[in-house]
């Protein structure tokens, strides 16, 4: 979604809709969606209800005329609620008629002592109300929640829940996405079929190189970009006393603002290795750290799919976020602290060095290292100036990626955090523990993911899970639990069949 720079996640607005079954009391559904109402603006949330009557559904006549007023007040999304049985057709029909996301929740009961007047009969009316959705093909727009019936308290966590899923589901419904291309041949595996990207909503800007250089060219033509560069000499330490280089740097990322606000994007892969490095003599990696930190992330080797791997990230969590590889291995000595984790679900995550300083402990502006190496041998830095560096700070983390399979999507997501130690190595590194990375790593990463992830600062994996099932991808892994075995797992190596 294209969103003013600095902001990092799109707002939501929420509708609420009551329903009532003739044979229940009406003021019972009332009082419960009272109480919810309350309860939720409490907790700083606002949900929209429709006006008169139809604020409980009872009649087709009420469904529709709710559906009319929620999306003539623009609504993304509803919670739809169970004050009591609810009529199970009336709620297929609103559900219907409004014809976008909706969370179904169910009113708990509240005291043995009004069972006998009170009863709302959830349990019964939820089974009820998902077959008579499930029967007319509404399902693939419905969030049930792990425990769908709910006191108010309850009912209010799960629409926070709620609006966070809906985030990342409006970001990507509306995500339009510039790829810099062609992926540089080193990386086969960064490829994109555009149909999986399509599949869940995401438009693409196809461009070249050459594009790119053309805005460069243009730029440095109209006397550059002097405010930009002014800014990044004082950006992070490092930045070297060179004019004519941070001109390079502060024109380039001119020209990537400019390709955002002209073709509405929400984020951009570059080409980068090695083909962008020596047409505009710099690496890009302080520029992707300095547009992600403002909520427009840029992945590397024109990468789509870990792209769509940050937004979504990014939506989540209203953070920065990066793209690391799944770098390395931790070798035990380390650092004397690694003797209280398992050492096989650690991992090292590293890029050249495009994380944001936002990110990073004691950011700093260097060259790649491999890069050199390979471009500039026996003279000093120049093209391939421009990474930032430092450890990635200890944070929780939520680790996921995105891939094609056929014209669809499947994704993994794991959650974990970065430990606060020297990873000492170069670029933007960081040591991460994630429980059951091993296994998870052989028996899903290896064969059906490239080695690039997006990486969110928080845990936010439960509603990514949730956001991508209503994108509509089929298959997503996530860590199974230490006694439970992947699919093709050898449960005799892996110690998980019972022995003396």
């Amino acid at each position: 979604m294209h969103l003013p720079l600095g902001k990092h996640s799109p707002d939501i607005t929420l509708g609420l809709v009551s329903a009532s079954r003739n044979c229940f009391p009406r003021a019972l559904s009332q009082e419960r969606t009272e109480r919810l109402v309350k309860a939720a603006a409490s907790a700083g949330i606002t949900l929209v209800t429709p006006l008169g009557e139809c604020a409980i559904i009872e009649t087709k006549a009420h469904a529709t005329e709710a559906a009319r007023q929620l999306k003539s007040k623009a609504v993304d999304a509803v919670v739809f609620f169970l004050g009591n049985f609810s009529p199970e057709i009336e709620d297929a029909v609103f559900l219907k008629e409004f014809g976008g996301y909706a969370m179904i929740l169910a009113a708990a009961e509240e005291s043995g002592s009004s069972l006998l007047q009170k009863r709302g009969d959830a349990l019964c009316g939820l089974l009820s109300a998902a077959l008579a959705v499930e029967k007319r093909g509404l399902s693939q727009k419905i969030h049930l929640p792990e425990a769908p019936v709910v006191s108010a308290e309850e009912g209010v966590k799960e629409i926070q829940h709620f609006i966070q899923i809906m985030k990342v589901v409006k970001g990507a419904r509306n995500a339009t996405l510039g790829l810099f291309g062609p992926r540089p041949r080193d990386f086969e595996t960064c490829n994109y079929n555009l149909a999986s990207v399509n599949s869940i909503g995401i438009e693409i800007e196809e461009l070249g190189l050459f594009d790119l250089e053309n805005e460069v060219r243009q730029i440095k033509e109209q006397g550059g970009s002097p405010t930009i560069a002014a800014e990044m000499k004082t950006a992070v330490p490092g930045v070297p006393n060179d004019a004519e280089f941070v001109s390079r740097l502060s024109i380039y990322e001119k020209a990537i603002l400019n390709f955002r606000e002209r073709l509405k994007l929400s984020g951009a892969a570059s080409q980068c290795w090695s083909e962008q490095e020596l047409a505009l003599k710099h690496v890009p990696c302080f520029i992707n750290g300095r547009l992600a930190d403002k909520g427009f992330p840029i992945a590397c080797e024109n990468d789509c799919y870990s792209l769509i791997a940050e937004l979504l990230g990014q939506y989540a969590s209203d953070k920065t976020v990066t793209v690391l590889d799944i770098n390395h291995s931790i070798p035990k000595d380390l650092h004397a602290s690694l003797k209280d984790y398992p050492l096989e679900d650690m991992v090292g995550m590293f890029h050249c060095g495009n994380t944001a300083k936002s990110l990073l402990k004691n950011p700093e502006m260097k060259h790649q290292v491999i890069m050199k190496r390979l471009m500039e041998p026996d003279t000093p830095p120049d093209i391939t100036r421009g990474t930032l560096e430092g450890q990635i700070a200890g944070s929780p983390i939520t680790v996921l990626q995105v891939h094609g399979v056929g014209d669809k999507l499947r994704a993994y997501i794991a959650e974990g955090h970065f430990l606060d130690l020297d990873p000492k190595t170069f670029g933007c590194t960081g040591t991460a523990y994630i429980p059951g990375f091993r296994r998870f790593y052989r028996h899903v990463l290896i064969g059906r993911f490239h080695h690039h992830a997006g990486v969110a600062f928080t845990h936010c994996g439960a509603a990514i899970f949730d956001a991508l099932k209503l994108l509509g991808v089929a298959e997503i892994y996530t860590p199974l639990p230490s006694c439970v075995p992947y699919p093709g797992e050898n449960v005799f190596r892996n110690g998980l069949t019972p022995r003396k």
